[in-house]
Protein backbone atom coordinates (compact mmCIF):
# COMPACT_ATOMS: atom_id res chain seq x y z
CA UNK A 1 0.00 0.00 0.00
CA UNK A 2 1.72 3.16 -1.25
CA UNK A 3 0.95 6.84 -0.73
CA UNK A 4 1.12 9.44 2.01
CA UNK A 5 -0.24 7.75 5.14
CA UNK A 6 -2.32 9.15 7.96
CA UNK A 7 -0.88 8.38 11.38
CA UNK A 8 -3.64 7.69 13.92
CA UNK A 9 -2.85 7.88 17.63
CA UNK A 10 -4.80 5.45 19.83
CA UNK A 11 -4.48 6.14 23.56
CA UNK A 12 -4.54 3.81 26.54
CA UNK A 13 -7.44 3.34 28.94
CA UNK A 14 -8.74 6.65 30.27
CA UNK A 15 -6.11 8.76 28.47
CA UNK A 16 -6.98 11.70 26.24
CA UNK A 17 -5.01 12.72 23.16
CA UNK A 18 -2.72 14.96 25.18
CA UNK A 19 -0.44 11.98 25.82
CA UNK A 20 0.68 12.22 22.17
CA UNK A 21 1.62 15.91 22.17
CA UNK A 22 5.38 15.46 21.91
CA UNK A 23 5.23 12.75 19.25
CA UNK A 24 2.42 14.22 17.17
CA UNK A 25 4.13 17.61 16.95
CA UNK A 26 7.11 16.05 15.18
CA UNK A 27 5.26 13.54 13.00
CA UNK A 28 2.90 16.28 11.78
CA UNK A 29 5.89 17.94 10.10
CA UNK A 30 6.18 15.12 7.58
CA UNK A 31 2.79 13.44 7.23
CA UNK A 32 -0.88 13.71 8.17
CA UNK A 33 -1.72 12.91 11.79
CA UNK A 34 -4.99 12.27 13.60
CA UNK A 35 -5.50 12.16 17.35
CA UNK A 36 -8.82 12.13 19.14
CA UNK A 37 -10.56 11.42 22.42
CA UNK A 38 -12.76 8.36 22.65
CA UNK A 39 -16.29 8.73 24.02
CA UNK A 40 -16.35 9.66 27.73
CA UNK A 41 -12.90 11.28 27.53
CA UNK A 42 -11.97 14.96 27.72
CA UNK A 43 -12.89 16.43 24.33
CA UNK A 44 -15.55 13.95 23.23
CA UNK A 45 -19.27 13.95 23.86
CA UNK A 46 -20.07 12.00 27.00
CA UNK A 47 -21.29 8.52 26.24
CA UNK A 48 -24.04 6.85 28.19
CA UNK A 49 -22.46 3.41 28.33
CA UNK A 50 -19.08 1.79 28.66
CA UNK A 51 -17.96 0.47 25.28
CA UNK A 52 -16.06 -2.57 24.09
CA UNK A 53 -12.97 -2.06 21.95
CA UNK A 54 -14.85 -3.16 18.82
CA UNK A 55 -17.55 -0.56 19.43
CA UNK A 56 -14.82 2.06 19.83
CA UNK A 57 -13.26 0.96 16.53
CA UNK A 58 -16.55 1.39 14.68
CA UNK A 59 -16.90 4.86 16.22
CA UNK A 60 -13.36 5.75 15.14
CA UNK A 61 -14.03 4.62 11.57
CA UNK A 62 -17.19 6.72 11.45
CA UNK A 63 -15.25 9.70 12.78
CA UNK A 64 -12.52 9.27 10.14
CA UNK A 65 -15.12 9.18 7.38
CA UNK A 66 -16.94 12.25 8.69
CA UNK A 67 -13.66 14.15 8.98
CA UNK A 68 -12.65 12.93 5.49
CA UNK A 69 -9.39 11.54 6.82
CA UNK A 70 -8.28 9.10 4.16
CA UNK A 71 -6.43 5.80 4.28
CA UNK A 72 -3.84 4.31 4.28
CA UNK A 73 -3.56 4.46 8.06
CA UNK A 74 -0.69 3.74 10.41
CA UNK A 75 -2.01 3.23 13.93
CA UNK A 76 0.21 4.12 16.87
CA UNK A 77 -1.35 2.37 19.85
CA UNK A 78 -0.54 2.55 23.54
CA UNK A 79 -1.54 0.04 26.21
CA UNK A 80 -5.18 -1.07 25.78
CA UNK A 81 -5.20 0.90 22.53
CA UNK A 82 -3.46 -2.14 21.06
CA UNK A 83 -6.79 -3.95 21.20
CA UNK A 84 -8.36 -1.23 19.08
CA UNK A 85 -5.50 -1.30 16.58
CA UNK A 86 -5.81 -5.05 16.08
CA UNK A 87 -9.58 -4.92 15.82
CA UNK A 88 -9.29 -2.11 13.27
CA UNK A 89 -6.90 -4.27 11.26
CA UNK A 90 -9.30 -7.19 11.28
CA UNK A 91 -12.37 -5.09 10.52
CA UNK A 92 -10.92 -2.73 7.91
CA UNK A 93 -7.84 -4.62 6.61
CA UNK A 94 -7.56 -2.77 3.29
CA UNK A 95 -7.18 0.56 5.07
CA UNK A 96 -4.28 -0.33 7.36
CA UNK A 97 -0.61 0.05 6.45
CA UNK A 98 1.16 -0.54 9.76
CA UNK A 99 0.97 -0.56 13.56
CA UNK A 100 3.29 0.66 16.30
CA UNK A 101 2.49 -1.18 19.54
CA UNK A 102 3.66 0.82 22.58
CA UNK A 103 3.78 -1.39 25.68
CA UNK A 104 0.45 -2.78 24.54
CA UNK A 105 -2.03 -5.03 26.28
CA UNK A 106 -2.38 -8.70 25.34
CA UNK A 107 -5.65 -10.54 24.95
CA UNK A 108 -4.76 -13.05 27.69
CA UNK A 109 -3.67 -10.66 30.42
CA UNK A 110 -7.06 -9.89 31.97
CA UNK A 111 -8.23 -13.51 31.95
CA UNK A 112 -4.87 -14.51 33.45
CA UNK A 113 -5.33 -11.89 36.14
CA UNK A 114 -8.79 -13.23 36.99
CA UNK A 115 -7.41 -16.76 37.25
CA UNK A 116 -4.69 -15.81 39.72
CA UNK A 117 -6.62 -13.25 41.79
CA UNK A 118 -9.01 -13.67 44.69
CA UNK A 119 -12.67 -12.69 44.42
CA UNK A 120 -11.97 -9.73 46.68
CA UNK A 121 -9.15 -8.49 44.44
CA UNK A 122 -11.29 -8.77 41.31
CA UNK A 123 -14.15 -6.92 42.99
CA UNK A 124 -11.77 -4.12 43.91
CA UNK A 125 -10.66 -3.80 40.28
CA UNK A 126 -14.28 -3.78 39.13
CA UNK A 127 -15.05 -0.90 41.50
CA UNK A 128 -11.98 1.03 40.32
CA UNK A 129 -13.21 0.87 36.72
CA UNK A 130 -16.79 1.96 37.41
CA UNK A 131 -17.47 5.04 35.30
CA UNK A 132 -14.43 4.46 33.07
CA UNK A 133 -14.72 4.20 29.29
CA UNK A 134 -14.37 0.42 29.71
CA UNK A 135 -15.48 -1.46 32.80
CA UNK A 136 -13.65 -4.63 33.82
CA UNK A 137 -16.37 -6.76 32.23
CA UNK A 138 -16.09 -4.78 29.00
CA UNK A 139 -12.31 -5.28 29.05
CA UNK A 140 -12.87 -9.04 29.26
CA UNK A 141 -15.33 -8.81 26.36
CA UNK A 142 -12.82 -6.75 24.37
CA UNK A 143 -10.14 -9.38 24.96
CA UNK A 144 -12.49 -12.03 23.55
CA UNK A 145 -13.09 -9.83 20.51
CA UNK A 146 -9.34 -9.60 19.93
CA UNK A 147 -8.96 -13.37 20.25
CA UNK A 148 -11.69 -13.86 17.67
CA UNK A 149 -10.32 -11.27 15.24
CA UNK A 150 -6.87 -12.85 15.52
CA UNK A 151 -8.20 -15.82 13.54
CA UNK A 152 -8.42 -13.57 10.47
CA UNK A 153 -4.61 -13.17 10.53
CA UNK A 154 -5.09 -9.64 9.20
CA UNK A 155 -1.64 -8.42 10.21
CA UNK A 156 0.36 -11.21 8.56
CA UNK A 157 1.74 -8.99 5.78
CA UNK A 158 1.52 -5.66 7.62
CA UNK A 159 4.68 -4.13 9.16
CA UNK A 160 4.50 -3.80 12.93
CA UNK A 161 6.94 -2.50 15.52
CA UNK A 162 6.57 -3.53 19.16
CA UNK A 163 8.05 -1.12 21.73
CA UNK A 164 8.39 -2.57 25.22
CA UNK A 165 9.40 -0.57 28.30
CA UNK A 166 11.89 -2.18 30.68
CA UNK A 167 10.25 -0.56 33.72
CA UNK A 168 6.56 -1.29 34.00
CA UNK A 169 3.82 1.12 34.98
CA UNK A 170 0.25 0.60 36.09
CA UNK A 171 -0.72 -1.44 33.05
CA UNK A 172 1.57 -4.32 33.97
CA UNK A 173 2.20 -3.72 37.65
CA UNK A 174 0.19 -6.83 38.56
CA UNK A 175 1.99 -8.94 35.93
CA UNK A 176 5.42 -10.49 36.33
CA UNK A 177 8.18 -9.16 34.10
CA UNK A 178 8.59 -12.57 32.50
CA UNK A 179 4.87 -12.85 31.69
CA UNK A 180 4.69 -9.31 30.32
CA UNK A 181 7.65 -9.98 28.03
CA UNK A 182 6.01 -13.17 26.79
CA UNK A 183 2.91 -11.14 25.91
CA UNK A 184 5.05 -8.63 24.02
CA UNK A 185 6.90 -11.37 22.16
CA UNK A 186 3.59 -12.93 21.16
CA UNK A 187 2.56 -9.68 19.48
CA UNK A 188 5.56 -10.12 17.20
CA UNK A 189 4.09 -13.34 15.82
CA UNK A 190 1.10 -11.46 14.40
CA UNK A 191 3.14 -10.36 11.38
CA UNK A 192 5.91 -11.72 9.19
CA UNK A 193 7.29 -8.17 9.15
CA UNK A 194 7.67 -7.44 12.85
CA UNK A 195 10.38 -5.77 14.90
CA UNK A 196 10.87 -5.62 18.66
CA UNK A 197 12.56 -2.74 20.47
CA UNK A 198 13.22 -2.90 24.20
CA UNK A 199 13.22 0.65 25.56
CA UNK A 200 15.61 1.06 28.48
CA UNK A 201 15.14 3.35 31.48
CA UNK A 202 11.53 3.94 30.59
CA UNK A 203 8.08 3.60 32.13
CA UNK A 204 4.80 2.47 30.59
CA UNK A 205 4.33 5.82 28.80
CA UNK A 206 7.14 5.49 26.28
CA UNK A 207 5.64 8.30 24.18
CA UNK A 208 6.27 10.66 27.11
CA UNK A 209 9.50 9.25 28.55
CA UNK A 210 11.26 8.49 25.25
CA UNK A 211 9.30 10.26 22.49
CA UNK A 212 12.12 10.12 19.95
CA UNK A 213 12.04 6.31 19.96
CA UNK A 214 8.34 6.41 19.06
CA UNK A 215 8.98 9.07 16.41
CA UNK A 216 11.74 6.97 14.84
CA UNK A 217 9.53 3.87 14.80
CA UNK A 218 6.71 5.74 13.06
CA UNK A 219 9.09 7.23 10.50
CA UNK A 220 10.51 3.78 9.79
CA UNK A 221 7.11 2.54 8.63
CA UNK A 222 6.21 5.82 6.88
CA UNK A 223 9.46 5.70 4.89
CA UNK A 224 8.59 2.24 3.59
CA UNK A 225 5.44 3.66 2.03
CA UNK A 226 7.00 6.58 0.18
Amino acid sequence: MKGMPTVIFESGLGDDNGVWKLVQKEISKTTITFSYDRAQLRNSATGDLSRTSLEQVHELHTLLNKAKVKAPYIIVAHSIGGYNARLFAGTYPKELAGIIFIDCSHENQFKDRVNRSSAEEIEMVRKQLIGEEQTFDKLLMSAKQVKEIRKKDALRNIPIIVLTADHKGEESAAISEETWLSYQNDLLTLSDYSKHIMVKDCGHYIQKDKPQIVIDAINEIVDKML
